[in-house]
C-alpha cells in the first residue's frame, strides 16, 4: 500500500529538520578535527579538495539522518496502514465461488 499524504509531509518536514542539522553537526565536527571553520564554495580561500571532502562528510552525515526518518516514519504509520487495510477488507469482503 502506498504512504499516506501525512505520512508524506511528515517525512519530508522531519527530513528538511534533519538536514539542517545535519549540516550544523558536519559544521562544528569540520571545526573540532581540523580546527578552522568549514569551508564556504563561494568564499575564495578554500581549497578545491576541503570544500569537496566537507561536502562529501556532510552529504553523508545528511544521508543517514534522512534514513533515519523514512524508517522511523514508516513504522510509525505501519499500524495505521494496518488498521486501514482490515477496515477496507471489512467493508469490501472477497466474494469466494
Amino acid at each position: 500500500m502506498g504512504s499516506s499524504l501525512s505520512q508524506k509531509l511528515i517525512t519530508a518536514g522531519l527530513s528538511m529538520a534533519v538536514g539542517f542539522v545535519a549540516g550544523k553537526v558536519a559544521e562544528l565536527g569540520w571545526k573540532a578535527v581540523t580546527g578552522q571553520t568549514a569551508p564556504q564554495d563561494d568564499d575564495g580561500t578554500a581549497s578545491l579538495v576541503s570544500v569537496v571532502a566537507f561536502a562529501a562528510v556532510s552529504a553523508a552525515i545528511a544521508a543517514i539522518g534522512q534514513r533515519g526518518v523514512v524508517n522511523r516514519t514508516n513504522k510509525w504509520f505501519a499500524p495505521v496502514e494496518g488498521a486501514v487495510q482490515i477496515l477496507d477488507q471489512i467493508q469490501n469482503p472477497a466474494i469466494e465461488a
